[in-house]
């Protein structure tokens, strides 16, 4: 066998090699994905992120299991593409991902911030989960809090990363102003990212983005062509067209180099206009080094009984999203290869250490869908002081649905999210298969180019 990618070393270090056990039934392991392409055979082990490349007499092999012991199994068995039948993979994830989540060095300072500076947005998508939520925008005195709370808090280093978000965090700019203005006053180095919806810039405010408030990139929503975008969006006494004037504003942020990702949320009602938006930034932005496009499936049910707002049943919205982002590919808004999957110790920010999330009301929590008076952790003037919620934000859920997913050692379901019982693998499957796909091409060429010297 070959090589085409090494595994990870902390989890092979970990397991270690598999001892052969003589005599026992061996079959393939849950967490390896088998990929044929261009006559070559290639196993990816998900749980150490190994690829490799099989000759004949180990397709073979493959081709009779489950199969008892001989020697020609040796090396995969010592890899683990290769188990005993009674053996329990499920069991194994587990145990790794716990030990290695003991094992990673807990991280004093906070680094990361996520900041409301408002709740309040210009937009009303009907889909938003934020709908119904308290409308809070930052006091001057909550955002010199802030700025505080990051200088006690982010280390010696005096170096950290900011995503803004909201609401529509720029309807509030000048509470970013006055926070980015106190942490240079602060001398404290800060980049940033921004969700915004990308309608209130103009080219003073695209420079303020990049000079003051250190912005590196931004994810946009566009959920449609201009007539069904400008429906969905619904802004509040828009002064213009918004369809138009977002198009615009991307240009300018694209000018100033910063980097675009556009999102659009996909449902029954505006997958079929895709395409249409791919095409439109196509011909609008003829260089796209710095531009994304990508699909995602709406989270939540807000049909209220209104069957044009009925999103679609996931698996359904998975499809579509997993067909769309192909298009995007197929645009040059989106990269062919997809890193390879491999056992993820951790799950999203909210899981993690060096991490937190400000609220408008200078509320802290964990996450940035969960700002209600229940998920506080702590506020800007007390600091963290409920240590059984933030506790709470590490419990992870195995659900039985899982455990024989071939890409189980990817997720990470944290008990407390809103989506832990969501399924997102299919929109991920076919693109790792893909990438498997180019780096067989890629091995098949550099052997062909070594044969011809």
């Amino acid at each position: 066998m070959k090589i085409l990618a090494e595994p990870q070393q902390r989890v092979v270090k970990l397991w270690g090699k598999q001892k052969v056990k003589a005599g026992e039934t061996y079959r393939l392991m849950k967490y390896v994905l088998r990929v044929e392409h261009e006559g070559h055979t290639a196993l990816h082990n998900v749980m150490t992120g190994q690829l490799i490349l099989l000759n004949d007499d180990e397709v073979r092999l493959l081709d009779a299991l489950p199969k008892a012991y001989s020697e020609d199994m040796e090396a995969l068995i010592a890899d683990h593409y290769l188990v005993p039948e009674g053996y329990d993979e499920h069991k194994q994830l587990v145990s790794l991902r716990t030990i290695l989540r003991k094992l990673t060095p807990p991280i004093k300072n906070i680094t990361h911030y996520t900041i409301l500076p408002t709740t309040a947005c210009n937009a009303r998508c009907y889909y938003c989960f934020e709908q119904g939520s308290k409308i809070v925008t930052m006091t001057e005195q909550t955002a010199e809090d802030t700025v505080r709370f990051i200088a006690e808090h982010c280390g010696e280093a005096k170096k950290v990363s900011i995503t803004w978000f909201g609401g529509e965090p720029t309807v509030a700019a000048n509470r970013i102003d006055q926070i980015c203005k106190g942490l240079q006053r602060e001398g404290i180095e800060y980049t940033g990212m921004m969700y915004t919806n990308g309608y209130l810039f103009d080219e003073e405010m695209a420079d303020r983005a990049r000079d003051l408030w250190h912005v590196r990139s931004m994810q946009i929503v566009i959920d449609g062509t201009e007539e069904l975008y400008n429906r969905i969006k619904n802004y509040v006494n828009p002064k213009d067209n918004p369809y138009q004037r977002v198009m615009r504003n991307i240009g300018l942020l694209l000018e100033r180099e910063i980097r675009i990702s556009v999102r659009m949320n996909v449902d029954r009602i505006n997958h079929e206009s895709f395409e249409g938006l791919a095409q439109a930034l196509t011909d609008r932005y003829q260089s796209r080094n710095n531009l994304t496009m990508w699909a995602f499936p709406v989270i939540g049910d807000y049909s209220e009984g209104d069957p044009d707002k009925a999103h679609g049943e996931d698996a359904w919205l998975a499809e579509r999203a997993g067909e769309l982002n192909d298009l995007a590919v197929s645009f040059g808004l989106a990269s062919k290869v997809k890193s390879l999957p491999s056992l993820q110790v951790w799950g999203c920010m909210a899981d993690g250490n060096g991490t937190i999330v400000i609220g408008a009301d200078g509320a802290l929590v964990e996450c940035c869908e969960h700002y209600e008076d229940v998920d506080e952790v702590g506020n800007l003037v007390e600091g963290l002081t409920n240590i059984d919620e933030i506790a709470s934000w590490h419990e992870i859920v195995y659900e039985e649905m899982c455990e024989c997913c071939t890409f189980a050692p990817q997720c990470v379901r944290l008990k407390k999210c809103l989506t832990y019982g969501r399924c997102y693998r299919q929109l991920d499957n076919q693109r790792y298969v893909r990438t498997v796909c180019e780096a067989i091409s890629m091995y098949v060429e550099r052997e062909v180019r070594n044969d011809e010297i």
